[in-house]
């Protein structure tokens, strides 16, 4: 009878172990998780006080959150996890005045002083370089802005 309840102990104790979420298996993948939008240098460099709605959402996309009660004021937003852990995470606020850009605010403006010492890429892959690492390099194209004709 002491055996059937020590296994019965044990038994119990390793389910419960095993529901929580504080012990986890070694060697198990967390995959990248991305949310919002991607923004580039080149995107940020293109944008210009006096472009128009149509303009900055060709250069950067529609807006994650479009205030309903503010319509001159647009936010971007991006978030890279693994797993648990956040790596990166930025906001922008595009501001407007009679359908104009007037200037931008946020984290965003910032991706080209992090992206010397910054290890992580832009978009992350699955696949690594025989350093181990994530590779760095970002493709380069001009886009021309449209117009209103």
């Amino acid at each position: 009878m002491k055996i059937a309840n020590r296994l019965i102990l044990v038994a119990t104790l390793f389910a419960g172990l095993a529901g929580c979420s504080y012990f986890q298996f070694p060697g198990v993948h967390k995959i990248y998780v991305q949310q919002g939008h991607i923004i580039t240098e080149e995107m940020l460099d293109q944008l210009e006080p006096g472009l128009t709605k149509r303009q900055v959402r060709y250069v950067l996309g529609a807006p994650l959150l479009a205030d309903s009660f503010n319509d001159d004021r647009w936010d971007y937003y991006y978030s890279l996890r693994q797993g648990d852990k956040l790596l990166r995470e930025r906001s922008m606020t595009v501001f407007f005045e009679d359908d104009r850009m007037t200037h931008f605010t946020g984290d965003f403006a910032q991706v080209k002083s992090e992206s010397d010492g910054d290890s992580l890429p832009a978009v992350p892959t699955n696949v690594e370089d025989e350093t181990g690492t994530f590779p760095t390099e970002t493709v380069e194209t001009e886009v021309p802005l449209p117009t209103n004709q």
